[in-house]
C-alpha cells in the first residue's frame, strides 16, 4: 500500500470513529509506528486530524458530517433506539424532540400516535409531524442553522422557559463517562441545555460508536441522564461504570 492509499485509509477510519490509535493503525496497515506518526503529522498539517498521545482525533471543526449524509448512517440502529424510547411515551405526554437524525427516527414513530404534544426545534421533524391529526405540535422559533435544519437562539430559549416537558429525547455527537454528552454547535447546545431543565424525564439515545468521544460544547453529565438507550455496547467495564457510578434508571443495551 502506497503513502496516498495508506493515508486515505486513516482518513476513512477517522471519519468513521472520530479517533484512531497508533498501535491499531500499525496492525491494520502493517507498518511501523514511525510511519504511522508521519502520516498523522501530515494529516494534522492538512487540518484533517489533531495528534494526541497514542494516536489522533478528527478535526471536528472542519469535518462535522452533514445532516443528509447522517440520515443514511446507522439507519437500523437509530430505528431501534427510537422504538425503545417510544415505550416510555404515554398518551397525553408532552414530548421534547431535540434536533438530529435519531430524533427524526423517533418522530417517524410518533407520527402514528395521537393525544401527544410534541415540542421541537427541528425543521425535518416539523415536516414529519405537522399534518398528524390528534398531535399537538409546538415549534420553537429562532435562527435557522441550514446545515442541520434546526432552530436556535434567544427566542427559542425564552419560549422553552414557559413550557413543561414530561419526557425529552436528546442525542449528541459524543458521550464520555467523565465529560458526559457533548455536541458541535454552541447555539444548538444552549437550547438543548434549556430543554433539559424543562424535562421531567431526560432520555439520551446514542449509537455505541459515539462513546468515549468528547466535543466542544458540553450538554449534560452522565449522572443527570434518567434513561440511556444505546446499541451493541459490549465493554463490560463501561457498562458497569454506567450502572454503578451514575444515577441512571436504566441502560438499554440492544442487540
Amino acid at each position: 500500500m502506497n503513502t496516498t492509499a495508506r493515508r486515505a485509509v486513516i482518513v476513512k477510519l477517522l471519519k468513521k470513529y472520530n479517533s484512531v490509535k497508533t498501535v491499531e493503525l500499525c496492525k491494520t496497515l502493517n507498518v511501523t509506528r514511525e510511519t504511522v506518526r508521519r502520516d498523522l503529522y501530515y494529516l494534522e498539517k492538512q487540518n484533517i486530524a489533531r495528534t494526541i498521545r497514542g494516536g489522533a482525533i478528527l478535526n471536528v471543526a472542519l469535518n462535522e458530517t452533514n445532516y443528509e449524509r447522517r440520515l443514511h448512517h446507522n439507519v437500523k440502529i437509530k430505528q431501534l433506539i427510537a422504538e425503545q424510547f417510544c415505550k416510555y411515551v404515554h398518551k397525553g405526554d408532552t414530548v421534547y424532540l431535540d434536533y438530529g437524525t435519531t430524533s427524526l427516527a423517533v418522530a417517524k414513530i410518533l407520527h402514528t400516535q395521537s393525544e401527544l404534544t410534541v415540542i421541537t426545534n427541528s425543521i425535518p421533524i416539523i415536516n414529519e409531524l405537522y399534518k398528524t391529526r390528534g398531535l399537538n405540535l409546538i415549534v420553537l422559533g429562532g435562527a435557522v442553522r441550514q446545515n442541520e435544519g434546526s432552530l436556535y437562539g434567544l427566542d427559542a430559549i425564552q419560549a422553552l422557559r414557559h413550557l413543561n416537558i414530561n419526557i425529552g429525547f436528546f442525542s449528541g455527537s459524543g458521550i464520555d463517562l467523565a465529560k458526559g454528552l457533548s455536541n458541535h454547535h454552541i447555539g444548538e447546545s444552549q437550547l438543548t441545555r434549556q430543554a433539559l431543565q424543562q424535562s421531567q424525564i431526560k432520555v439520551v439515545g446514542v449509537e455505541h460508536e459515539k462513546f468515549n468521544k468528547v466535543f466542544t460544547n458540553h450538554i449534560m453529565l452522565i449522572q443527570d441522564i434518567d434513561i440511556l438507550i444505546t446499541d451493541q455496547l459490549t465493554d463490560a467495564a463501561l457498562i458497569n461504570a454506567l450502572k454503578q457510578q451514575t444515577h441512571l434508571d436504566q441502560v438499554n443495551i440492544m442487540d
